[in-house]
């Protein structure tokens, strides 16, 4: 191949040999989505892998690479080239680099030392990418700019997270921690306030100072605002989802309205807390679909807003900007929600829950860091005519396997723990079911209970419901000795045969402040890719270290026993009731996190049907039961 002697004439017969169909010196393909967007400082950067192959028939000593993009670095935990001191690839062999980056990238610039360059030991044979391979990043701050010169007027806000450790907070505020999941912390956008109407009786308690003026967990939104939040997308985890509520309407709006249970009233005594979905949660499966794979810190954009014109004028800037449409997600405001930012108007709240993640401390190190992670800003444009999104509708939910034939197994695993506690104990024992909280139509879609579309229309509280589970099942104990277990014995939906969810929590929570302190939870490797959990063979293991065996007319628990889960709570777990097991013990510590004779409560979360994007239908699932002395129900 005849050398070329500068890199301007490199690219320019690099083109020519294409046309002519002349082989390059090297084929640089990508092998997975191109990043559109960055957010600089974000714990774990997007990134881009190349494979490379040796096109030609040369078998030069060393290959480097010349250049890499600005704002760009080899990523080595994903790179088999070595660029740092060449490397050698022989005729049709090939090899990985992986760049991390950090900030924008134009593929159009002139600048030949711009361009990612693979160069032969002559530093004069070499190739880049094709354009269609070529990296075209905006960063955050160019992207906001070009919404500003578009006549949008968008204004940063804060980032929130809200953790166990943060409950007392809001007991202090609203004598409630509003049933947050124990299992995963909850990343809060704090919008800026700007003109909005803030609640003095509840919302100006948890005002932050910002970058663009005061901020708030809480907001309201006119026709012609959006909540915009761009997020580093967090490494691997079970489950991922975005999902906006209305937090508390004006109770003027229920006159003639007589609710199916009592309504809570907020601190602000003109205002129920509804704290119900606006529709369906934007989760890791709606973002993968459309995106590809969004894990570690793949760029995505939400964008509230009830305007679809606004949605659109936003996608249409952003795109204009270099953005790919596949990594914005539109969540619609709908019909049912009282826009606008006075006192009239509905309060909302955004959560984003990042649950059970593959590696727990690069989990724990994005949380830490969540505000570099997660950028916020309100977009305002009164310019834009509004055309509202209609009534939003909740996805059916459907089954993979219908769990009832578990039922006589599951009552003759609780039959043998209830005798056993019982003679343990030296107390009655007895067990109750964990209530289903929602219930659907025929066809699978959530129509009441803790329904987000159904507690907004009567004015009750949904307390933050999320359809992505099937259901939330709840069982109050009303007291739990020092000495004293509860065991909670269910189905394992996670199991590859049953495969009913992605994973499944099982969580405890202080009943008098709703504040949720402890969980146990398990995966479905095969759904998410990784295992996690030790619910999964709990029930045999537990009967075994206990020492209670199964008799043989119980035939249904012995052909099943592998399809159930068991785990318990104590405020001791070296107890002699459960010390031989007490791996799968629920520690409460004592009188720590619930005080003696203070009630505490049960739930199970079953989240994400696989081959779906929303949970399963509950009428096909069987839940759990807890077993204790029949003096603590």
């Amino acid at each position: 191949m005849k050398k070329i002697n500068s890199l301007p004439a490199i690219l320019f017969f690099g083109m020519w040999f294409s046309t002519m169909a002349y082989a390059l010196p090297f084929n640089i393909v990508a092998n997975s989505t191109l990043p559109t967007l960055a957010l600089p400082g974000a714990t774990t950067p997007p990134t881009i892998s190349y494979t490379i192959t040796n096109t030609s028939r040369l078998n030069p000593p060393s290959i480097s690479i010349k250049f890499l993009p600005p704002n760009t670095s080899v990523n080595t935990a994903g790179t088999t080239c070595t660029p740092a001191t060449g490397f050698h690839l022989a005729p049709g062999q090939s090899c990985v680099l992986s760049l991390n980056i950090t900030g924008g990238i134009n593929r159009n610039d002139g600048n030949q030392f711009s361009h990612l360059m693979v160069c032969m030991s002559d530093n004069v044979t070499c190739a880049g990418p094709a354009p269609n391979y070529s990296l075209n990043v905006a960063s955050t701050a160019s992207w906001i700019s070009s919404l500003t010169n578009s006549g949008f007027h968008p204004v940063q806000g804060n980032v929130f997270l809200l953790q166990n450790s943060v409950c007392p907070l809001f007991v202090s505020i609203f004598n409630s921690c509003f049933g947050q999941n124990p299992a995963a912390p909850y990343v809060v956008p704090q919008p800026p306030i700007e003109d909005s109407y803030v609640d003095p009786f509840y919302a100006t308690q948890l005002e932050t100072p910002g970058p663009g003026g005061t901020t708030d967990i809480f907001y309201r939104l006119s026709d012609n605002d959006a909540l915009i939040t761009i997020v580093s997308y967090p490494p691997l985890a079970a489950y991922v989802g975005f999902q906006s509520y209305v937090f508390s309407r004006q109770i003027s709006n229920y006159i003639g309205i007589t609710p199916p249970r009592a309504p809570t009233v907020s601190p602000d005594t003109t205002r129920y807390e509804i704290v119900g979905s606006v529709g369906n949660d934007i989760n890791n499966i709606i973002t993968q679909s459309q995106y590809g794979f969004p894990w570690g810190g793949n760029v995505v954009v939400f964008i509230t807003t009830s305007n679809t014109n606004l949605a659109n004028a936003l996608i249409a800037n952003a795109v204009a900007a270099g953005i790919s449409r596949n990594s914005i997600f539109i969540e619609p405001v709908g019909s049912n929600v009282i826009t606008g930012n006075g006192v009239a108007a509905d309060d909302m709240i955004t959560l984003m829950r990042f649950a059970i993640p593959q590696d727990t401390a690069a989990g724990n190190l994005w949380n830490a860091q969540v505000s570099q992670n997660v950028a916020v800003y309100k977009v305002t444009n009164p310019n834009i005519s509004v055309s509202r999104f209609g009534m939003n509708q909740y996805t059916p939910h459907q089954i993979n396997n219908n769990e009832s034939a578990l039922s006589t197994a599951l009552s003759q695993l609780i039959a043998l723990l209830q005798s056993y506690l019982t003679t343990q104990q030296a107390v009655p024992s007895s067990n109750q079911p964990t209530v289903a909280t929602t219930v659907v139509n025929s066809s699978g879609v959530p129509i009441s209970g803790l329904v987000g579309s159904f507690c907004i229309a009567v004015g009750t509280n949904c307390e933050a419901d999320n359809q992505d589970t099937s259901t939330y099942t709840n069982l109050l104990l009303t007291t739990l000795g020092l000495e004293e277990t509860a065991f909670i014995v269910g189905v394992n939906h996670s199991l590859a045969n049953i495969n009913n969810n992605r994973y499944v929590s099982v969580d405890i929570y202080s009943a008098a402040t709703s504040s949720g302190i402890a969980s146990t939870s398990q995966t479905n490797p095969t759904a998410v890719g990784f295992n996690s959990g030790n619910l999964t063979g709990s029930a045999q293991q537990i009967l075994t270290e206990l020492g209670i065996s199964i008799p043989g007319g119980d035939t249904a628990l012995l052909a099943n026993i592998n399809n159930l889960y068991v785990t318990f709570i104590a405020r001791d777990c070296n107890n002699p009731t459960i010390a031989a097991a007490n791996n799968f013990c629920i520690n409460l510590m004592g009188t720590s996190l619930v005080p003696a004779g203070f009630p505490l409560s049960v739930t199970e979360r079953s989240y994400v049907l696989p081959g779906t994007t929303t949970g399963a239908n509950p009428d096909d699932m069987v839940y759990p039961f807890v077993v204790a002395a029949t003096h603590d129900f």
